[in-house]
């Protein structure tokens, strides 16, 4: 059965995709047709969309649900860790994403920066043991 901590994962990072191919559709644009030049201020937003929100997520939504589960009655662990990734590492990346490109210097930032790799080491703890523990 597909997990639902996986589904979530999934769907946002379908969202990011949504938002950063709009980004690039944009960018492209203005390429052909020259609108403005400050638009090509938004091409490391575009790329951090698309990697940070799209394929990271995909990436843990997918690994999630595929990894070797545990042979007891809680296949994939502990699933308040799951969704504590789930929370950390999307409002981490939208604290990130708006205090970065709005407010360059912004300690929110930081704490941006600090829920993603949060999100980012508790996933790899859920996932590792995993792998680890299968025989």
């Amino acid at each position: 059965m597909f997990p639902i901590q996986s589904v979530w994962l999934i769907r946002i990072s379908l969202i990011y995709l949504i938002i950063g191919s709009s980004l690039g559709a944009l960018l492209m644009v203005n390429k052909a047709i020259d609108f403005d030049q400050r638009i090509w201020s938004l091409l490391p937003l575009h790329y951090t969309i698309l990697i940070w929100g799209f394929f990271i997520q995909l990436i843990m939504g997918t690994a999630y649900w595929m990894f070797p589960k545990f042979l007891s009655n809680r296949p994939r662990g502990s699933s308040w860790q799951t969704w504590f990734v789930f929370y950390n590492y999307n409002l981490g990346l939208v604290l990130y994403l708006i205090t970065k490109f709005m407010i360059p210097i912004n300690p929110l930032t930081l704490l941006g920066k600090f829920l993603i790799f949060l999100g980012l080491v508790t996933f790899i703890k859920l996932t590792w043991t995993r792998v680890i523990s299968y025989t």
